[in-house]
């Protein structure tokens, strides 16, 4: 036989069906309740942010924007006037010395050549008659020399054949003066011809084409100019540097260069120069200076005209440990520099002396520990700085510096 509940069991789902929102808000509250009190898992500590001792490059570094400029630019002129009639070159083109690059008609050249050329062919078939009639003078003198040994003469025959002697002599010396006019005339009616021809002055690049086909040049009083070559395998940057990095450059030193489009490649450079005065560009109260490098660019990649961001190499340590600047506390006393030649393994560097300051480090180490350290700190950078001695590589080190106490 089965029992049926009684009492407050069996009143119960009745209770709830009646009150079924009082009942639910009930169960949330005890859910609640539970979760609140319940006690859970203890969370882990936060860990502070540390940085890894790396092995690298550290570079103090002069940044100052830069001007691509061809190695050198050559304009090529016009020389003669007259209608373009031909371009062997177009821009972008790489010419070698020698190679034509344009034409210019010739019909007005070609007639002063000829015009020069007959000129010379008349005086010189008169060559010979002079030359007949100097020969003539000579032989009447002598014939009046013969007679007046003879007294066969008289003195006013013998001077005429003297005076005719020294008139043939004169023609022919002003006839021979004429053909060597005549003939540097042809040599410049033909000179004039030659320069109808534009030839490439210099190997090169085709950077810029000032005419074209079918336009009328004149070279009567400005020499105009019909196209330029640069060299774009060597070129050259000019930066501007501010007046206060320019005490810390010195011609020969190590630089590089980025562009916008370049990605990460950098090309390696050499600073040659640093003009003595400032730049006719410069404006406000800062003064900036030219300084010229100089870039091998044999693959062409670097065009005149782009913008570039050169580096100079001020100081560089390679191959030495290093970590975030930000990870250091120096000491007020950072005066104390000390010549140093030991590099990250704690071994002489050969030909590397660099001044090094004291810091402080903080050091996490395997158990979780923190340890202050001293290390000594050579070239440094606004991100990152050499650890010459204290640290080994893959150790951890806090990146934030320990927060300094004021005095009382």
């Amino acid at each position: 036989m089965i029992q049926r509940p009684t009492g407050i069991m069996r009143r119960l789902p009745t209770w709830f069906r009646r009150n079924w929102g009082f009942a639910t808000l009930l169960i949330l509250l005890a859910v609640l309740f539970v979760w609140i009190v319940w006690p859970g898992k203890e969370a882990a500590p936060l860990l502070p942010p540390s940085a890894l001792v790396s092995r690298g490059s550290v570079e103090n570094v002069v940044a100052a924007p830069g001007t691509v400029e061809p190695g050198y630019l050559v304009e090529v002129g016009v020389r003669v006037s007259g209608q373009l009639n031909k371009l062997h070159a177009k821009l972008g083109d790489v010419v070698s010395e020698g190679d034509l690059l344009a034409e210019i008609d010739d019909l007005i050249q070609i007639t002063h050549v000829a015009s020069a050329k007959a000129s010379l062919e008349s005086l010189e078939a008169r060559t010979s008659l002079l030359q007949a009639d100097l020969e003539l003078a000579e032989g009447n003198l002598q014939r009046q020399n013969r007679l007046m040994e003879a007294q066969a003469t008289t003195e006013i025959e013998y001077d005429r054949a003297v005076v005719q002697l020294a008139g043939a002599e004169v023609a022919l010396a002003t006839h021979l003066l004429q053909i060597e006019q005549a003939r540097a005339a042809l040599d410049e009616a033909n000179t004039l011809l030659n320069f109808t021809r534009i030839w490439a002055p210099a190997d090169g690049t085709i950077v810029s084409v000032l005419a074209e086909e079918g336009q009328m040049l004149n070279a009567g009083q400005v020499t105009p100019v019909l196209l330029k070559i640069g060299d774009l395998r060597k070129i050259k940057i000019i930066a501007k540097i501010a007046e206060v990095d320019v005490a810390r450059l010195t011609p020969g030193m190590e630089a590089y260069l980025t562009t916008l489009g370049g990605g990460t490649r950098r090309w390696n450079a050499q600073l040659t120069e640093i003009s003595p005065l400032p730049s006719s560009g410069a404006s406000g109260s800062t003064a900036y200076f030219d300084a010229l490098l100089e870039v091998d660019n044999a693959d062409s990649s670097l065009l005149p005209g782009i913008t570039t961001q050169v580096f100079f190499v001020t100081a560089v340590a390679r191959n030495v440990l290093k970590i975030p600047l930000g990870a250091l506390t120096f000491s007020d006393d950072t005066a104390n520099l000390f010549r140093s030649g030991v590099d990250g393994n704690g071994q002489a560097s050969a030909g590397r002396s660099r001044a090094a300051r004291i810091a402080t480090v903080r050091v996490v180490l395997r158990d979780g520990d923190i340890e202050e350290r001293q290390v000594h700190i050579g070239v440094s950078n606004a991100i990152e700085a050499e650890a010459m001695s204290g640290l080994k590589e893959g150790e951890r080190v806090l990146a934030e510096p320990r927060a300094r106490t004021n005095p009382e």
